[in-house]
């Protein structure tokens, strides 16, 4: 079969508020090819990425992605990666491609999926999946008694572990050590715990050095993007100098620039969005280096439930990588994107989604509700 359309939907709450919330708004992706539809989103801006798609030719290495996927054969893997070959290189030199390409993968890999009358992680080769610890993704509060409120919630619907994150921590030592002391003391010892601050301190080593002993006494599993994510000196610096295990790469927007984070930024976590840095074969090549180095892949997701069971694909049937990112404070788009959602159990556990594809089922209406009208013209004509 051939791919015959690509349709892209810009959803978006009614206002957007200037917080570290990524399910806000969406760009979802819906492919056609031989009487089957497959969807995607892409973690990104939703307008730079319909640009992405459309643009002009700018040069040989700057094509609209759009021109590199429409009429491709999609009958196996293989054509898969060849479309990810050649988007690769014609369309090289925009920076905006892996983000907006990753999504439009996962719906290529979900309608291949449902064409195979599978899972998508069978088509990745893997005949059962293993059930994650789900970690409750949620922002620091506002104040110290904030966290504690949150975080003791969370223990009593049967988290085993909970990452904290954002909202301006890492600025002010002692409202730092406060708000760890509050969250210890919710959730107890029993519990894992998680801080992800954000690159708050960009190359600043001193800043985050300075918060060894809090980090220490707050007993965390990892510490999150302390610096910007290409700051490889930093995080291997970070990391030498205290054995605290970092983890990052949600930002990372290719396999290349994941297995460096690995290599020179001595991460122990690898945190790979499906959305952002390829798409699900690129997560299945980053887990497979990131296992071979004694490092644990885990999926990064702070949107939608398609988003979610994309981006668990790569790793569905590791006993090496245990973690999954299970955000909790998704805003109504997110959440109404899909008509079915992932559970968590009353062990802390979440499954793999076994369904045809990756699972999730798409809320017509959503795509109505929050739809954003965009058109684009160039001299005149419209190109979207």
């Amino acid at each position: 079969m051939k791919i015959e359309n690509i349709q892209l939907f810009y959803l978006s709450m009614p206002e957007i508020l200037d917080e570290a919330d990524g399910s806000q708004d969406a760009l979802i992706v819906k492919v056609e090819a031989g009487g089957l539809v497959g969807w995607g989103e892409c973690e990104a801006s939703p307008l730079t990425s319909i640009a992405n798609f459309i643009c002009p030719k700018s040069h040989s290495a700057a094509n609209p992605i759009r021109d590199s996927i429409l009429g491709k054969n999609l009958n196996n893997l293989d054509d898969i990666k060849k479309i990810i070959y050649t988007v690769k290189h014609r369309s090289l030199m925009i920076a905006q491609t892996p983000h907006t390409f990753s999504g439009i993968e996962v719906a290529l890999l979900d309608l291949l999926a449902k064409k195979e009358n599978c899972p998508i992680y069978s088509l990745l080769g893997m005949k059962k999946t293993n059930p994650k610890i789900a970690y409750a993704s949620v922002l620091f509060g506002k104040t110290p008694q904030d966290t504690f409120n949150i975080t003791k919630k969370l223990k009593q619907n049967n988290f085993k572990a909970i990452k904290l994150g954002w909202e301006n921590f890492g600025l002010d030592l002692k409202n730092d050590q406060d708000h760890l002391v509050a969250a210890r003391d919710a959730i107890g010892n029993e519990l894992e715990l998680m801080i992800d601050v954000g690159a708050i301190w960009g190359t600043n080593l001193e800043d985050a050095e300075k918060r060894l002993e809090i980090f220490q006494n707050a007993k965390i599993t990892w510490l999150e993007e302390p610096f910007f994510s290409d700051a490889f000196y930093e995080y291997s610096e970070l990391y030498k100098k205290t054995n605290l295990p970092l983890a990052g790469g949600e930002s990372c927007h290719s396999i290349e620039s994941a297995k460096n984070m690995i290599r020179f930024g001595k991460v122990k976590f690898i945190q790979i969005d499906a959305g952002i840095a390829g798409g699900i074969l690129a997560g299945k090549e980053i887990c497979d280096f990131a296992e071979s180095h004694d490092v644990q892949y885990v999926n990064h997701t702070f949107t939608s439930h398609l988003q979610l069971s994309s981006s668990l694909q790569p790793y569905a049937s590791s006993n090496k990588s245990k973690f999954s990112e299970f955000p909790q404070q998704l805003k109504s788009l997110a959440w109404d994107l899909t008509e079915n959602h992932i559970s968590m159990d009353q062990n802390g556990y979440i499954n793999i989604p076994e369904g045809v594809g990756h699972g999730m089922k798409i809320n017509q209406s959503a795509l109505d509700q929050y739809n954003v009208d965009v058109e684009i013209f160039v001299n005149k004509k419209k190109i979207f």
